[in-house]
């Protein structure tokens, strides 16, 4: 499957790379933290008999330019609204952060051409339901340049990956290590550790969109909530405060998914995003 790139300029003229496969009406991923535009190639393929599918870069990621000093909710909204303009997409499917950009993009751009849109387990807090006690931890280390002890106070804080939350933090660290080094000898071109620190700008998000959900009442058009059975509790309690601010109840759970099987169970998972599209 051949994607094609291009660029379109935000609002403060930071200039956003995207990556583009597939024909039909226009579906935007937007991507979770500590990913970029290629994590979620495999969806873009498994939805690209039905719809152009277009995979922005977050800034500081990939194909777009760096984050810079400031860079906040606002922008992030101003970035995938530059790309909703350019492309006249009509759908969007947000992932883990990108799923929160994706809520808010909405609740402030009423009149923009977006129909419908689905969020996998975004980052939604109610009263600090969502583990922030790591964060300051993580900031410090990552002062430091201590960027594998900082990814491993963020697994160990985040519980997204099984099991990784009963280890003590040198062990994970070793894990991570290991891991680099595999990752090194594939090629692979951006890995995790050198993304790290844009992480910072999205759980700050998180922070301070904690407990703000009246907003979201705004929200007329459709949106499918999706979590994994297997993903940590916060989730499912920050969708279901969601869902209840929504007028529309729509609520998913995915057996035997976890926080990042959309991009790996993503036959199942594109399946659903049909579904809801087009229905």
């Amino acid at each position: 499957m051949i994607f094609t790139t291009s660029i379109v300029t935000s609002e403060d003229g930071t200039r956003i790379g995207y990556r583009q496969t597939g024909k039909g009406p226009g579906l935007i991923i937007c991507h979770g933290a500590g990913r970029i535009s290629q994590n979620y190639e495999k969806l873009a393929i498994g939805l690209s008999n039905n719809f152009t599918v277009y995979i922005p870069d977050r800034r500081g990621r990939g194909l777009s330019e760096p984050e810079a000093e400031g860079y906040n909710m606002k922008k992030a909204i101003e970035d995938l609204i530059a790309v909703v303009y350019a492309t006249n997409a009509e759908f969007i499917f947000g992932h883990s952060a990108g799923g929160l950009i994706a809520l808010e993009t909405i609740a402030s751009y009423t009149a923009c051409n977006i129909k419908k849109i689905a969020v996998y387990e975004p980052p939604i807090s109610v009263n600090h339901s969502f583990p922030f006690d790591w964060f300051k931890d993580f900031e410090n280390a990552l002062r430091e340049g201590k960027r594998r002890r900082a990814m491993a106070i963020s697994l160990k804080g985040l519980k997204v990956v099984e099991g990784i939350s009963s280890m003590p933090l040198w062990a994970i660290t070793a894990f991570i290590n290991l891991l680099s080094l595999l990752e090194r000898k594939k090629e692979v071109g951006v890995r995790m550790l050198d993304l790290l620190p844009t992480l910072v700008a999205d759980i700050k998000m998180a922070m301070q969109l904690d407990s703000k959900l009246e907003h979201y009442k705004n929200i007329s058009i459709p949106i499918n909530l999706m979590a994994g059975s297997k993903s940590p509790a916060y989730f499912h309690l920050g969708l279901k405060a969601l869902s209840d601010q929504l007028q529309q109840k729509s609520r998913k759970i995915m057996e035997e998914f976890d926080h990042y099987s959309p991009e790996e169970k993503v036959e199942e998972l594109a399946e659903q995003l049909k579904q809801f599209y087009k229905s």
